[in-house]
């Protein structure tokens, strides 16, 4: 029976169910801080404005962008799996201290703190999942993994229908540190040393490899980056713009905060449906055709929502929209498919990281947009959207087969 168990669940679906359960742990922070934004506003004993509750998302991304980098070097040093481990500790302890911060700017500060370790989670899940997947279903389990950031998104939002009217927003807060502390935790810690062992420890050889990141720039690659983090900057400016600005955008436009928060619903929902569905299509047309086209069927849908329309209408639309951003997984899957098992930690965080850094724009430029015409915000958005398919498409070609042999898949010239 139990050799039955281990063929009908193979370790690898551990490791990228593990994988994906952190990352809605990392989904439901993005997500809870847009879904709470309006009663963060409304708080009176702090009386901010939206330029300052953007601030504070914005130090959220920024405390990302280091994470995300500095895990991913990190790992290569002492193992994925602890370092993975080590940021899921580090980001659900941070959450339960922002979720009693007595003023704005220790809520800042906290949520920067909270940032380096959720920014950590997904270049350290995207390693372990795609290191220890079959080849022929890399792309498909990778976006399983990065689905738990839709998964996070709908939990945030049910959370926030359910529970802010009588927690407010530190009770959701607390809720995002305490869930992932007590359940996600204690499993990594006793099941991913025998899901996902081997080449994703830490060994005696790696001091005596060059450092990490003189490996990722070396042969062409830094060129690879560059244009991958370009890529990355465009999807989460827009992302991270519409998690944080969507339900105060639409409460302006004469919605209640109850179906605002419906709206964000709709759309995270499109946006899990669009990481499925990206994986699935990356695997059989290639990752760039796959993100490409989901970032302009994103950018079409956007531009649809400034015009008033039905609401079954508006519904699909934020479906849609959020379905072509989802395919957000792809990218990663991509950048890791084109470095080597070694390079792969360090490549995705310095996209996502360094890419996070651009997204940090995302709710300034949503903070600024408030009380614009409606055409104005989200067609600054779509923008970005575009951008991004145009860089994908001009500047890459597609990933090789042997994602451990690659030295020579650098963007073509322009």
């Amino acid at each position: 029976m139990f050799v039955t168990f281990k063929k009908a669940f193979p370790s690898y679906v551990g490791v990228a169910a593990l994988a994906c359960a952190a990352i809605a742990a990392d989904g439901y922070d993005l997500g809870i801080y847009g879904a709470a934004a309006p009663d963060l506003l409304q708080y009176s004993d702090w009386a901010l404005n939206p330029s300052q509750v953007g601030a504070i998302a914005s130090a959220t991304v920024l405390g990302m962008c280091f994470g995300a980098v500095t895990a991913g070097v990190l790992a290569d040093r002492i193992g994925v799996r602890r370092m993975f481990m080590a940021c899921i500790a580090w980001f659900s302890v941070a959450m339960i201290v922002s979720a009693v911060a007595p003023t704005p700017t220790t809520l800042g500060i906290a949520r920067f703190v909270a940032g380096l370790g959720l920014g950590g989670v997904v270049p350290t899940a995207v390693a372990l999942t795609v290191s220890t997947a079959p080849p022929g279903r890399r792309h498909f389990l990778n976006g399983v993994a990065l689905s738990g950031l839709g998964i996070g998104g709908i939990f945030a939002t049910l959370s926030a229908l359910a529970f802010l009217d009588d927690w407010g927003w530190r009770g959701v807060f607390l809720l995002g540190g305490l869930v992932p502390l007590v359940t996600i935790l204690p499993v990594a810690a006793m099941k991913l040393g025998t899901w996902a062992p081997g080449p994703l420890d830490a060994g005696p050889t790696k001091a005596k490899t060059p450092p990490q990141l003189a490996q990722l720039v070396s042969q062409g690659r830094w060129r690879l980056l560059i244009v991958l983090t370009l890529i990355t900057a465009c999807c989460q400016i827009l992302s991270l713009g519409l998690l944080t600005w969507l339900p105060v955008i639409m409460r302006t436009s004469g919605y209640s905060l109850d179906s605002a928060l419906l709206f964000m619903l709709v759309y995270t929902f499109g946006g899990l449906a669009g990481a499925y569905g990206g994986a699935w299509t990356a695997d059989r047309i290639g990752a760039r055709r796959a993100a490409a086209f989901g970032l302009l069927l994103t950018a079409g849908a956007i531009l649809a929502l400034s015009v008033h329309l039905p609401l079954p209408a508006l519904y699909v639309l934020l479906f849609i929209a959020g379905a072509g951003i989802g395919v957000q997984p792809v990218i990663y899957g991509f950048t890791a498919m084109c470095f080597p098992s070694a390079l792969r930690a360090g490549a995705v965080g310095v996209v996502s990281g360094v890419g996070r850094i651009a997204g940090i724009l995302g709710p300034l430029i949503g903070g600024f947009l408030i009380g614009r015409p409606a055409l104005v915000s989200f067609a600054a958005f779509a923008a970005f959207a575009v951008l991004g398919a145009v860089i994908m498409i001009v500047f890459t070609s597609d990933e090789v087969s042997d994602p451990d042999a690659v030295t020579e898949n650098v963007p073509a010239a322009a």
